[in-house]
């Protein structure tokens, strides 16, 4: 099939997970184009999504770790999203989309067949959301990516034809020693990195591993500032102890397939954020914190907990699911969660 591929690029978590998916279906034969958007070009590792390209499309502002609906609003350009989705080519068997918008309305508009794949589609679901959740979801997902096909997945199934979590090769074969180290891995790409830093060089009897938007890795007292990068990052999850990240959905759960203990703060005013963040409490799987302060990291470090969960390699079940959209896969996605958790 000649597939085009949406990539939404505001998050990391979107694009590790389709790079596995993409070099897949890739293995297996497919054509893929690959559309970015929602980025400012900041991206990285990008050879598997040759040939790209990348669009505006939609992305939130934010301010001091909270969303700025206002320049949110503003920076909303509906001519050059509808340019974007006349800019592509229209010989497509299927269109494949990771919550990015520009692929989803060009499936939509040009009568092409599509899934969604991701997270963000278990809202479809009849699944345990916040109050805020529940009202947001009339708009988000259905009208920001609108999909008829999905592949959803979720940190639990809750009774639902939802999958585990999506995990690449590389954290789930690794080789290297597990928490081995001692480090706080830190990844909270919505807040004010100056601010976090001076925070963090306030807990000077632990060392942090902060990746960020720096060009070089350098140090700042008690703080190892990383530029991004997937196989240092990977690797740097994979081997320290603790976990510091806002509340999206890939990287937490990564962190519990390894066994972590992790700390999330939810964007503000991001209601997906705030929902994961809710669930990953109530599962009892991660500590929450509206605010990173001194106190809410020293609580987390005295009184979390871990936990493991060993969650399935799920890569050729969703290339099955792809290649086959209209056959009903439920039975093989119970068996997928037939997984063992360890605390």
């Amino acid at each position: 099939m000649k597939i085009l591929y949406g990539i939404n690029a505001t998050g990391n978590g979107h694009i590790s997970r389709s790079r596995i998916i993409v070099s897949a279906l890739k293995k297996r034969g497919h054509d893929l184009h690959c559309i970015f958007s929602g980025t400012n070009n900041n991206l990285f590792d990008t050879d598997v999504f040759e040939p790209f390209v990348i669009k505006k499309g939609f992305t939130f502002s934010k301010q001091n770790g909270k969303i700025n609906f206002l320049n949110t609003f503003l920076n909303i350009d509906l001519v050059q999203f509808i340019k974007d989705i006349q800019s592509l080519d229209n010989d497509y068997d299927l269109v494949i989309t990771d919550f990015e918008p520009v692929s989803a309305y060009f499936s939509k508009i040009r009568n092409i067949s599509s899934i969604g794949i991701g997270h963000q589609y278990s809202f479809y679901k009849n699944i345990p959301m916040t109050t805020k959740m529940r009202f947001t979801r009339i708009l988000f997902p259905y009208l920001y990516t609108p999909i008829k096909n999905i592949i959803p997945s979720h940190f639990s199934h809750f009774n639902q034809s939802i999958l585990p979590p999506f995990l690449s090769n590389e954290i789930i074969n690794h080789k290297l020693k597990a928490n081995s180290k001692n480090n706080i891995l830190v990844y909270l790409a919505w807040e004010e990195l100056e601010h976090t830093i001076k925070l963090l060089n306030q807990i000077d009897q632990h060392h942090f591993i902060f990746y960020c938007s720096t060009k070089n890795e350098k140090t700042v007292n008690n703080v190892t500032l990383k530029p991004f990068s997937e196989n240092g990052f990977k690797k740097d999850l994979i081997e320290n102890k603790y976990l510091i990240t806002n509340a999206g959905f890939q990287l937490p759960a990564e962190a519990l397939f390894i066994g972590k203990k992790i700390l999330c703060k939810p964007l503000e005013g991001q209601p997906e954020q705030e929902h994961n963040a809710k669930i990953l409490k109530d599962l009892g799987y991660a500590a929450t914190t509206k605010t990173i302060s001194i106190n809410s990291i020293k609580d987390w470090l005295h009184s979390s907990k871990k936990i493991k969960i060993d969650f399935p390699d799920s890569l050729d079940l969703i290339m099955d699911m792809i290649e086959n959209k209209d056959k009903d896969f439920s039975y093989e996605i119970d068996k997928l969660w037939q997984i063992k958790k360890t605390y």
